[in-house]
């Protein structure tokens, strides 16, 4: 019974300690104020910092993710890109010519479509589907449901644009994935899908069924293609721990529990903007570092410490969203049913709540060349040493009538700042036997603001202040 009673305790103190790590959260989330969220997971360098569900729902519930199929089944692609049965620059015609006259009549122009066309979705093909609800009888995707052959609908549609010319967002385009992975494999996309991606990944519980107003079970699971196969554009139901786990692939380069699944040139170009604010308006009104790559999407939030934050992200229908974050190993999963909600949601308490509270470890990305914007001629060398706990620095600097100072600095590493010791050096001509003096000068804070920006604060008897350094080489995204 103690043994019992002890294991309650734990439970509930692990319970309390996640709804600690971010203050508010829970509460803005059960308040409705974000839209009808059922269920949010955080997890940073692989460990989960936060789970929480709402509105009846539980981990073990199952959730339609819509559009975050797509990214699954670029994955797929890139399964069988990997396994060297499917080419990126192949054409429609070899995938579909078994059904359709690909080339001739209403099928022409659909011959110079890529593998690489589909997945950036740049396909050419005439496409709108976020002008009228998905509900709308004059909703393309509810016109190619309803067709009887989605694949027939979409390859008989008028080319608007040269493959490769433009962003066309297509659900209907995207599952044309599903033929591709038939005919490459001899299997269906949820066969394939379990065999190469679910299982090495240790996901049992998949569904695909189509949206149905009256919920799970209600959606037609009859798929209105010649193979009958699982759409790759849409209608894959997981659970929110399989769609984290997921995420935590692509965040550690492709590789699961040492096993590699994808390629790490396969993410690099699922998350390559193709498509662009210099190459598309969607992106031009979304801002700089926005686009969209191999069926994942790109964009940087600003929290409200003003600090920016590249993420990665699959997104679906009423807004279920695996977000990851590299720079701080961070993935985050949010399932909702806001088919009609239209306020703030996960990215609202990403800018607000959760991302204020997360700072960068201070560790051998910041490695390189640094400065100081406002002022000509001066930097910084940092470099992370003895297993990522000290800091070591080279500052060059100048006196009032120009002649050069050099300084060294070293000292421990705190997560996301360090203490060091800041020492003048002189002499010590180069190639040549003169003795160098050292002499401590004072102290400095280094504290991390986002991957590009770090703060310096100098404390010595010649000057107290706080130097604003910008990144001028190296890169968060290689560790």
């Amino acid at each position: 019974m103690r043994r019992i009673f002890i294991a309650l305790l734990l439970l509930i103190s692990a319970q309390a300690l996640l709804a600690q790590e971010f203050d508010g959260l829970t509460e803005a989330i059960a308040s409705g104020d974000y839209g009808s969220i059922k269920g949010v997971m955080i997890s940073r360098h692989g460990e989960i910092i936060y789970e929480n569900y709402f509105r009846g729902h539980g981990p073990d519930d199952l959730h339609q993710m819509h559009s975050v199929t797509k990214s699954v089944g670029s994955t797929l692609i890139g399964i069988a890109h990997r396994q060297g049965k499917i080419r990126l620059d192949q054409h429609l015609n070899e995938f579909f010519s078994d059904y359709y006259p690909i080339g001739d009549g209403l099928y022409a122009g659909k011959e110079q479509i890529s593998v690489e066309h589909v997945l950036q979705q740049r396909h050419g093909i005439e496409w709108d589907e976020w002008t009228l609800p998905f509900t709308d009888p004059q909703n393309p995707v509810y016109q190619a449901i309803t067709s009887g052959d989605w694949y027939r609908y979409i390859l008989t549609r008028p080319m608007d644009a040269q493959p490769g010319e433009k962003f066309t967002y297509s659900t209907i385009g995207s599952s044309l994935m599903s033929r591709m992975i038939r005919k490459v494999s001899g299997e269906s996309p949820r066969v394939f899908a379990t065999k190469q991606l679910f299982e090495p990944l240790g996901i049992t519980n998949i569904h695909w069924e189509l949206f149905s107003q009256e919920g799970m079970g209600q959606g037609e699971t009859d798929f209105p293609n010649p193979d009958n196969d699982e759409p790759l554009g849409f209608a894959l139901w997981l659970r929110p721990q399989d769609m984290l786990t997921y995420g935590e692939l692509y965040l550690n380069g492709g590789v699961h529990e040492g096993r590699r699944i994808i390629d790490q040139s396969w993410i690099d170009a699922s998350w390559t903007n193709f498509s662009n604010e210099e190459n598309t308006p969607l992106f031009t009104e979304r801002g700089a570092d926005s686009g969209y790559g191999y069926q994942w999407w790109s964009f940087t939030i600003i929290d409200d410490l003003g600090r920016e934050w590249p993420l990665r992200y699959a997104a679906g229908w009423a807004r279920q969203r695996i977000i990851i974050i590299p720079w701080l190993n961070m993935v985050i999963v949010s399932v909702a049913d806001d088919y009609d909600f239209t306020g703030p949601s996960i990215g609202t308490l990403l800018q607000t709540i959760i991302l204020p509270e997360l700072n960068l470890t201070l560790d051998r990305r910041f490695n390189g060349a640094w400065y100081n914007p406002l002022t000509d001629g001066q930097g910084l060398t940092l470099e992370v040493v003895n297993n990522g706990q000290t800091l070591i620095g080279f500052w060059y600097t100048y006196t009032d009538d120009g002649q050069l100072r050099w300084f060294t600095m070293d000292g421990p590493i705190d997560k996301s700042e360090a203490n060091v010791t800041i020492i003048e050096t002189s002499g010590g001509l180069f190639l040549q036997d003169d003795p160098v003096t050292r002499t401590v000068w004072g102290s400095g804070h280094f504290t991390v603001i986002d991957c590009n920006n770090v703060s310096f604060e100098i404390n010595s008897e010649e000057t107290n202040t706080s130097v604003p350094l910008s990144r001028l080489t190296g890169t968060c995204e290689a560790q």
